[in-house]
């Protein structure tokens, strides 16, 4: 997680509680003490937190960090503590040795924040994985192509043949929303699908990450009936919809 994201992640801790411990924050964002001791300070500079011993208080008024422009994608700041959640149970599914493959978006990056310690090849043409990498030892392929700035991906035909030359234990992959009477995902970019479907012809399991406010949304792009995934994982909330498909598991479980 990039510092801008841990930065909100704290921020909205500190709405729930008066005050929270470098420990405790050290273990929720899965980064060293001494990353979060840094996250303190630079916070109490911004008088956003006050730094005290061992921890931080609040020192804005509950509601504020939604107004705080801390990062440039407002998608990067929607639900963005469901998609740790959401990113932590993906990364389980992930062992030494596999080769896995990142799809593009918000929902999936996260996911690196758990696994770059793991002993892995991971291919990807998310460019937000790279930004995200702490540990600069983990053996990344980045898939090249035609550069989408909205999905801050790579697609085209370059990034297809590309895919194509790979095997993966695992794919994970992130949509636009989920259309439960149906059964299918959908995607809000059409030129973001036939890299999708590369991915998933060569995988041998298929994962689909979507919290909660993507269930029940359509977009006008089809991307895959949901019966083609192993495993689809969202948030508790998802509990609050009727006819969820028998493959969707809860990240808490």
């Amino acid at each position: 997680m990039i510092a801008s994201e841990r930065a909100i992640y704290i921020l909205n801790r500190l709405k729930e509680k008066e005050t929270v411990t470098l420990k405790e924050m050290s273990d929720e964002l899965n980064v060293s003490v001494a990353t979060v001791r840094r996250d303190f300070e630079k916070l109490d500079e911004k008088g956003l937190a006050i730094k005290v011993r061992s921890g931080a208080t609040r020192a804005t008024a509950p509601g504020i960090v939604s107004s705080l422009p801390l990062v440039t994608s407002e998608k990067s700041k929607e639900n963005i503590e469901d998609k740790i959640e959401i990113a932590r149970k993906a990364a389980s599914y992930v062992q030494d040795g596999d080769c896995i493959f990142l799809d593009g978006g918000t929902t999936i990056a996260p996911m690196i924040d758990f696994i770059q310690n793991k002993k892995i090849k991971i291919i990807t043409h998310n460019l937000l994985v790279p930004q995200r990498l702490q540990n600069m030892d983990v053996d990344i392929f980045l898939i090249g192509g035609h550069y989408s700035h909205f999905h801050v991906s790579t697609v085209g035909v370059y990034a297809e043949k590309m895919v194509s030359q790979f095997h993966f234990d695992h794919a994970f992959f992130g949509c636009s929303g989920i259309e439960l009477v149906h059964q299918m995902a959908y995607n809000d970019d059409i030129d973001t699908i036939p890299v999708k479907e590369v991915a998933m012809k060569y995988s041998s399991h298929n994962y689909l990450l979507a919290d909660a406010s993507k269930l029940g949304i359509t977009s006008y792009c089809r991307f895959s009936p949901l019966s083609a995934f192993d495993v689809i994982i969202s948030n508790r909330k998802a509990s609050n919809h009727a006819s969820l498909p028998s493959n969707l598991i809860f990240a808490d479980e």
